[in-house]
């Protein structure tokens, strides 16, 4: 990197950490909405075998509830 404005400002080794700061942000960005985006998301398969158990915890808790 050259002398541009903010190398001058904070010094070469203060912008190059400061480009590292920003590469490292997006970074930790693109991983908090992969995340995001993934989280509550569950496959056919999964969803069906969630819906078992809470159908079986609810007849364990409450066993005179009526099946649906």
């Amino acid at each position: 990197m050259s002398d541009s404005g903010i190398g001058m400002l904070l010094g070469q080794l203060s912008a190059n950490l400061l480009w590292l700061w920003f590469i490292g942000a997006f970074v930790l960005g693109g991983v908090l909405v992969y995340g995001v985006m993934k989280a509550g998301h569950l496959r056919r398969g999964e969803r069906a075998r969630l819906d078992r158990a809470t159908e079986e915890r609810q007849r364990q808790e409450d066993p005179y509830k009526r099946p649906t």
